[in-house]
């Protein structure tokens, strides 16, 4: 009985203490965050309009950094930006974390912090506060923070601490017991390349195949096997909507920004289209946009418009990086542009009938795969399909893609396995296939035991080379069961690699998310969310991230006010992406080494890009050697740097040319300035291309009566012996070299007097070229320069008194009369 009434008491005294506090804000910060909303992804707004100009993508990027403006931007907000909701929803959520050790007030801060969700300022301090309270109130129990913190310690949250690898590391690990797939991938793409870890390919392995058996049952067989779902891919590096790491023309890597607007033929009008209610509206750049009209009225130069109207629905139905697919209003232009030109194809020119032909083929695939309807439609699929097949099979050899859809339709509707591979045959080596053809042809050598119509593997082989998806995971499993006799771990294991990558929409859909937030102009969000992808090996993302984190300055420009973690942290992942062949990357790198005076760290690298036939690197090389940074000056190793990065890029002809004359006329000034200690040590062979200097050493040793010993410059290091005598042309090559500070231009180490003297010489011979030719002009001389006369006479001289002048040259020369010979630069 006492321990009862004693029971009683301590539940009445418990009582009383709840009902004496304020109770948890959580129920109400809940009912806020539904008023005010997490916020609209800017890809998601569905766009009405196409503008008529040419497809670009803008966004601002900070370039300096600084942990203060980091502070000053979320004080500034909280003062002066942030609405009464906002303040209210953050009183609420900070109070049920801190006075009620609420889990999901903190994990929603923590998100809010990072992400920027409800308009919150990002503040990677306070996210790793809330961060670090609900994993430890939580036990360490949820993936996706552990992972978050993961990242943290591994980034040094993105150059804002100091990093922690084996700390980042542990928090991995426990992620991925617990099931996330993001950090698995981590582990993976860690023990694949030994970062942090022993290199160790069977974990490797053995994770890399467990993700691509997870992500192959998220497919059903019918998308599988049949109709594999288009992705609208985000998976781009950011420097390539400005033509690549290097600048137009002259990166070395393959752009990835492949769903941009699509280049139309130089064709006389531009169409634009407008979706009003279902009805399709056409005007002309040459009209009043106030006025537009319908397609069904007088129409002049339909040719141009089916070209037109194509491209636009092309454009809906993939999409591009600011505009969302949209498979509806693409299949509307498709029936309208049918229902306007079907009558007239046989009237059509060639080109005006191919395009009808993809207009067609295009619309069949839309019923054949359902996007934009209800269900798929293989009736009408099937006639469009073999419409778009019969109207250029006549008149050219262009192969359509509609024979691909047919082949699948004959294949897995109709049975008729015969006809698909004739179908398939006819478009196996055309360019409209992207490895499907050869896909399907190997399931059905296989099932049907048809030996005798190819080998499977080679034919798996070659879809995954072409970048069929399901193709990576098909043949990544026959080179594991040794299929053929050819089995390699490491090879097994980069293409399950590929495959995991390649499912962007599962492993990595922050990249969209990233790509939004650039373009509202939070790049410090868009960087922690490139910064999580490039974690998980995406090389795409670590060349974004590190894009992000610092930006090399042109040419004369202020260096950028970024701390060196936050360079570093750059450089890693630049070194990263160089590891996974962007050659350009690796170029990169070594210049913010040698921005940041590490010319050691920049000539490591510079030599790892040379070997791997970068010209830019190779330029660079020579670069570092003509001024000694971080090596001896060399003028002859520089040159041969020179001459090598010419033979990568003949347009590198007119730089190469200059610099080599200058190096020319600095070793003549140096020799002249500091005597025969430089001569023996650096600049005997380029002197030896002009004797002239030779004779005039020879004299000055005569007259001095001393002795001098000349030595021939040598490669003396190995490594670059081996560089110079494997480097062969294979691509293009970037033009431009490193450049000085501009602030103290005759202080720096790399532009001192030796530079004026030869500058003086080649500004002077281009100069002296213009000044001849007007001189001798004025005066009428008859000059020639390497046998080309630069005076021109007047026509009825040249006809009436060109004979006689030849004869009376002949006879007596004028004094006037000068044929100067010249080297070309």
């Amino acid at each position: 009985m006492l321990l009862t009434k004693g029971v009683l008491l301590i539940l009445i005294s418990v009582l009383r203490t709840f009902a004496s506090q304020e109770p948890d804000p959580w129920t109400e910060a809940q009912s806020l965050m539904a008023t005010i909303g997490k916020g609209i992804n800017p890809i998601d707004i569905p766009h009405t309009e196409r503008p008529p100009v040419a497809y670009t993508v803008s966004y601002e990027v900070p370039l300096d950094y600084h942990p203060d403006d980091e502070y000053q931007l979320f004080k500034r907000f909280w003062d002066a930006e942030a609405t009464e909701e906002q303040q209210r929803l953050s009183d609420l959520l900070i109070e049920s974390t801190d006075k009620y050790n609420n889990t999901d007030a903190a994990f929603t801060l923590a998100q809010c912090f990072l992400y920027q969700h409800y308009g919150f300022p990002h503040s990677k301090e306070l996210a790793e506060l809330y961060l670090n309270k609900f994993n430890e109130w939580t036990r360490y129990s949820n993936s996706t923070t552990l992972f978050q913190q993961g990242v943290m310690y591994s980034t040094g949250s993105v150059g804002y601490n100091t990093t922690d690898a084996p700390k980042g590391l542990l928090y991995y690990q426990r992620a991925a017991r617990l099931g996330s797939i993001r950090a698995k991938q981590v582990l993976a793409y860690k023990y694949l390349n030994g970062l942090n870890v022993p290199r160790d390919m069977n974990r490797a392995l053995l994770l890399y195949r467990e993700l691509a058996e997870q992500i192959r049952h998220k497919y059903s067989d019918e998308q599988w096997n049949v109709i594999f779902p288009y992705t609208e891919s985000f998976n781009i590096r950011l420097p390539d909507f400005d033509d690549g790491l290097l600048g137009p023309q002259l990166s070395s890597t393959k752009l990835s920004t492949i769903r941009i607007k699509s280049a139309r033929p130089d064709i006389t009008s531009s169409v634009l289209t407008k979706m009003r209610g279902g009805d399709i509206m056409l005007r002309f750049n040459n009209v009043d946009e106030s006025s537009s009209f319908a397609l069904g009225s007088d129409l002049e130069d339909n040719d141009d418009q089916i070209v037109d109207l194509f491209y636009i629905a092309w454009d809906e139905y993939k999409g591009t990086y600011t505009r969302a697919r949209d498979c509806l209003k693409a299949r509307k232009l498709l029936e309208f542009s049918v229902e306007e030109f079907d009558d007239d194809v046989y009237n059509m020119e060639s080109l005006q009938r191919y395009f009808y032909s993809k207009t067609l083929d295009l619309l069949g695939h839309i019923y054949f795969t359902g996007e934009g309807l209800s269900a798929p439609d293989l009736s009408k699929a099937e006639q469009y399909l073999k419409r778009s097949v019969d109207i250029i099979k006549d008149v050219m050899e262009i192969k359509s893609r509609a024979h691909i859809d047919l082949a699948l339709i004959e294949q897995y509707h109709h049975k008729n396995v015969s006809q698909a591979m004739l179908y398939y045959q006819r478009v196996q080596n055309s360019r409209v296939n992207t490895g499907i053809v050869e896909y399907q042809m190997a399931k059905i050598i296989t099932e049907f035991n048809q030996q005798h119509l190819g080998d499977p593997f080679l034919l798996m082989q070659t879809a995954y080379m072409k970048g069929y998806p399901p193709a990576f995971y098909e043949f990544a499993k026959m080179t594991e069961q040794g299929v053929n006799n050819k089995y390699n771990t490491e090879d097994t294991v980069n293409i399950f690699k590929s495959f995991v990558e390649n499912s962007e929409s599962i492993m990595a859909p922050e990249l969209k998310t990233a790509f939004g937030e650039l373009l509202m102009g939070h790049s410090e969000t868009a960087l922690w969310l490139y910064t999580e992808v490039a974690e998980q090996g995406f090389e795409r993302a670590q060349i974004s991230a590190a894009h992000l984190m610092y930006q090399i300055p042109y040419k004369y420009e202020a260096a950028p006010q970024t701390p060196d973690q936050r360079k570093l942290m750059a450089i890693s992942y630049y070194t990263r992406a160089f590891k996974q062949d962007n050659i350009d990357a690796g170029v990169v790198a070594g210049d913010i080494y040698y921005n940041m005076g590490k010319y050691e760290n920049a000539l490591s690298l510079y030599r790892s890009a040379a070997l791997k036939y970068s010209s830019q690197a190779v330029w660079n090389l020579g670069y570092m050697y003509e001024y000694g940074l971080g090596v001896p000056k060399d003028y002859h190793l520089a040159k041969r740097y020179y001459d090598e990065a010419l033979e990568f890029n003949k347009s590198l002809l007119v730089g190469v040319k200059l610099s080599v004359l200058k190096l020319k006329i600095k070793a003549w000034y140096e020799w002249f300035s500091h005597g025969d200690s430089f001569i023996s040590t650096s600049a005997h062979k380029i002197m030896e291309s002009m004797p002239v200097l030779l004779y005039l050493q020879r004299y000055l040793e005569d007259v001095s009566s001393s002795t001098r010993v000349i030595h021939r410059t040598v490669v003396e290091n190995e490594y670059e012996a081996d560089i110079l005598n494997n480097l062969r042309y294979l691509g293009r090559a970037e033009t431009r070299h490193h450049t000085p500070n501009p602030d103290s231009i005759f202080k720096s180490t790399t532009f001192d007097y030796g530079d004026v003297f030869p500058m003086i010489i080649i500004v002077c011979l281009f100069i002296g070229t213009f000044a001849m030719r007007a001189f001798t002009q004025r005066n009428n001389w008859n000059v020639r320069v390497n046998g080309v006369p630069i005076n021109r006479r007047a026509p009825q001289q040249q006809q009436g008194q060109e004979q006689e002048q030849e004869q009376q040259q002949q006879a007596n020369p004028p004094a006037g009369n000068f044929d100067i010979q010249m080297f070309a630069i």
